[in-house]
């Protein structure tokens, strides 16, 4: 019977098939992305939907417009000496407003080399250091709209982004 419902194009998904990084020169000319994830076993983005609700005198039930998103993700990250990300966003301690850029790819939607991605402006702020597990824990803010592009990955695994250019 399941056979008849689950169309055969269904195919499952793994998480290492959706990459995060964060660009760890952000006042730099060029974007120097390093990949978000190790010491990292969960990390998943938040939404935070801002919706408003209205209900009319002569409706029972409510009208809902979705405004915005305030997209966040939050990070608990085992520390690991030389990894790239960690020693970026450790400089975030004791700082208000510390910016990145963060790229987020879908690896399972990509043709040949080229991968769906997104950039956003980002900012991170730390919540916790050094605590008895030696861990570095952190939200990470994805700030305005999201500029959509596609990213290619040259030999070391370095992503190079291009924003969509049509209007």
């Amino acid at each position: 019977m399941n056979n008849v419902i689950i169309p055969s194009t269904i195919e499952k998904m793994d998480r290492d098939e959706f990459l995060s990084f964060l660009d760890t020169t952000p006042s730099a000319q060029n974007m120097t992305f390093k990949v978000l994830g190790i010491g990292i076993t969960d990390y998943g983005i938040s939404y935070n939907p801002q919706v408003d609700s209205e209900k009319w005198i002569i409706e029972k039930n409510a009208r809902n417009i979705h405004r915005s998103n305030q997209k966040q993700g939050s990070v608990s990250q085992t520390i690991y000496k030389g990894d790239p990300c960690f020693e970026f966003v450790k400089t975030a301690r004791d700082k208000t407003n510390f910016k990145t850029h963060i790229l987020d790819i879908d690896m399972f939607a990509g043709t040949g080399s080229t991968y769906p991605a997104t950039l956003s402006d980002g900012m991170i702020v730390i919540t916790q250091f050094m605590n008895e597990d030696a861990v570095i824990e952190y939200d990470l803010y994805y700030n305005g709209d999201a500029q959509e592009g596609t990213v290619t990955f040259d030999n070391d695994g370095v992503p190079t982004f291009v924003a969509n250019t049509s209007l």
